[in-house]
């Protein structure tokens, strides 16, 4: 088992079990239970695809901690998400671990654009674009619809299609998961 960080993992036992965790940077934040072990594995693949950096809680500015769904009712069962690594007074920091944003386009000022959902009733109700990040004074009234494939505020990593870089390595990564989850269900 490794940590987060791609190094061996440690284990010690407990009355309550045997967890895993980093042996070599208390600050990774990760622990696994040892019946967990199988879960983890899968969702740091499908973290590691993304080739996002370990989020750190704002607040805090701490590295976040991983969690699986572990609830098998849900739709979203076995996806990794980050939460706030405090060990004392925790904050609202929370985001999946499966995702990666989506490349925002520049205004013409030059700045990155921001995300918005058409909020109006209609045709176009919920349909995401990108727009000028300044306020109604100062925009440069730049506009553009977001690509139809990409859904939400999030492309959600999709073990059918090329990931966006290292396509062979991701590709490998992918491969590697859908034949371990295939196995898993006894596809």
């Amino acid at each position: 088992m490794n940590c987060l960080h791609g190094k061996p993992a440690v284990y010690s036992t407990t009355s309550n079990g045997t967890f895993w965790f980093c042996g070599q940077n208390s600050s990774c934040n990760f622990i696994c239970a040892e019946n967990e072990c199988y879960m983890f594995e899968k969702a740091i693949m499908a973290w590691r695809c993304t080739e996002q950096p370990h989020p750190r809680c704002r607040e805090h500015n701490k590295l976040a901690k991983m969690c699986v769904v572990k609830d098998l009712m849900k739709e979203s069962y076995g996806r990794p998400f980050f939460v706030c690594g405090e060990k004392g007074k925790k904050c609202s920091f929370w985001m999946w671990g499966d995702v990666y944003p989506i490349a925002k386009p520049e205004c013409h000022h030059g700045l990155p654009c921001v995300i918005r959902k058409v909020k109006k009733e209609g045709l176009n109700k919920d349909r995401v674009f990108f727009c000028c990040p300044n306020d109604k004074e100062c925009t440069c009234r730049f506009f553009e619809w977001a690509p139809d494939e990409q859904v939400g505020f999030f492309q959600t990593v999709n073990f059918s299609e090329e990931p966006l870089e290292n396509k062979e390595k991701n590709n490998y990564l992918a491969t590697e998961f859908i034949n371990s989850l295939a196995n898993e269900l006894k596809l």
